[in-house]
């Protein structure tokens, strides 16, 4: 008979004694001459010997940090309970139509100089050595002209976010155009179809939503055919789900949306960019591991969970020592599957277990 063994490890975690509390810090930065600010929202319990991720979120144009986090993106709540440091960018006032309004400069034929990447990058750095943040699970997302400005971040800095989000934001035609990503990044837009400031479909100054998650879907290797589901009244989600390149691109497509933050968007976006880090998917690539959690003698059922189980149809096999030959019924596996997995019928003969493929 078959014998399977368990083994429970059991680890107790201490608090750190300088454990913080939550908190809202105003930093400072100098930029070429510039002072440069910024919100951190360090989460509840906050321990800085342990890294945790960031999480960038910018501001539309003619608004500020700090309503950003209280009144539009207010990602403490998801920042308490995932732990995770969640920071506020602050645009420069410059002058614009009608007088002065706080804005970001992307790169292109209107660029005012503002060094909007150097000013990313300090930030990083300095969130990581004020802080112990994990320099591999940096992540940004932007609303209207701050998400804009996640297409700049998507093309030049992709060594370093893991991961963007834009929302009411596409890309700019020159941006398109001009640049070409260093490095691939997790993709996530969220769009309405009646956005007047970003038109859902384009227009002199911006490509269209399709054409942006085409173009990403190419750069990122993503499988070139979304699956769509219904994530709620008038919502539709678009996943180009990954290949062995890892890297997904996902959108939200809002019927008859207009240029706004959609309630659910903060959810969505540390959703996506949490299953990140700077390589790609979390546990992409790796081998799948079949693992026997426990065996009931008593009624022949088996109960196994299954790790980093690659995109596709697969089955459960069984071998005495000789070939394999599926279980009876067959059990197929996809990455819908919840484990651990209870199966039946699995006499105690079967020495060995297999995951194959399906074509």
């Amino acid at each position: 008979m078959i014998r399977l063994q368990c083994i429970a490890v059991f680890f107790f975690l201490f608090s750190s004694c300088c454990a913080w509390t939550q908190q809202i810090i105003n930093k400072t930065l100098r930029i070429d001459g510039t002072t440069r600010e910024y919100l951190v929202y360090l989460p509840s319990n906050f321990d800085d010997s342990k890294s945790i991720p960031v999480l960038f979120c910018f501001h539309g144009g003619d608004m500020y940090a700090e309503s950003m986090m209280r009144n539009t993106a207010d990602f403490r709540p998801l920042a308490n309970a995932n732990q995770f440091i969640a920071v506020y960018p602050q645009g420069l006032i410059t002058d614009a139509k009608g007088g002065k309004s706080t804005t970001w400069n992307n790169k292109g034929p209107y660029d005012n100089g503002t060094d909007e990447i150097g000013f990313a990058e300090s930030m990083i750095d300095a969130l990581v050595a004020d802080y112990s943040a994990d320099p591999e699970r940096i992540y940004a997302c932007g609303f209207s002209l701050g998400g804009n400005l996640m297409w700049d971040y998507a093309s030049l800095l992709g060594n370093r976010f893991a991961a963007i989000a834009s929302v009411a934001a596409s890309m700019w035609k020159w941006t398109h155009e001009d640049f070409t990503p260093t490095a691939r990044t997790g993709i996530l837009t969220i769009h309405g179809t009646n956005d007047f400031y970003n038109p859902y479909n384009g227009n002199q100054y911006s490509i269209s939503i399709n054409q942006l998650n085409k173009y990403w879907v190419s750069i990122n290797g993503s499988q070139s055919s979304p699956t769509t589901s219904q994530f709620s009244r008038g919502v539709t989600r678009y996943l180009w789900a990954e290949t062995a390149d890892c890297h997904t691109v996902e959108h939200y497509r809002v019927q008859e949306g207009f240029h706004e933050w959609p309630s659910f968007s903060e959810e969505v976006i540390w959703e996506f960019v949490s299953q990140y880090n700077i390589d790609g998917l979390i546990g992409c690539g790796e081998p799948a591991e079949l693992i026997i959690n426990a065996y009931d003698s008593s009624n022949n059922e088996l109960t196994i969970s299954i790790n980093n189980l690659p995109p596709g149809t697969f089955e459960l096999r069984k071998s005495i020592g000789g070939s394999f030959e599926p279980l009876s019924p067959r059990v197929k596996i996809n990455q819908n599957v919840v484990f651990p997995l209870k199966i039946k019928n699995v006499n105690d003969d079967s020495l060995i277990l297999q995951v194959w493929e399906n074509p």
